[in-house]
């Protein structure tokens, strides 16, 4: 399985949120940069546009570790098949 299967499948299955977030940056805000300062309602985000790539390399691994933290509650068979791919793209 490569990991954009992964994340994928984490998009798909996963209930929780700021997993699915993560993994949706990661598929879809590779090389992205220069992001834009945003203040919505007193909370202060950055939007980046999105570049429709992966993201590789360093970025890539700090994305999954965030994916990975995200995903302590997910239980079940499929849950451990995909936290183990996304653990050995991680190192």
């Amino acid at each position: 399985m490569t990991i954009k299967e992964a994340l994928n499948i984490v998009i798909d299955e996963s209930k929780n949120e700021y997993a699915k977030t993560y993994a949706i940056a990661g598929l879809e805000l590779g090389g992205s940069c220069g992001g834009e300062v945003v203040n919505n309602n007193s909370i202060v985000e950055i939007k980046h546009n999105t570049t429709g790539k992966i993201m590789v390399g360093n970025e890539l691994k700090t994305q999954i570790l965030y994916v990975l933290s995200n995903l302590g509650s997910w239980r079940g068979e499929r849950a451990r098949e995909i936290k183990k791919v996304l653990k050995s793209y991680s190192k």
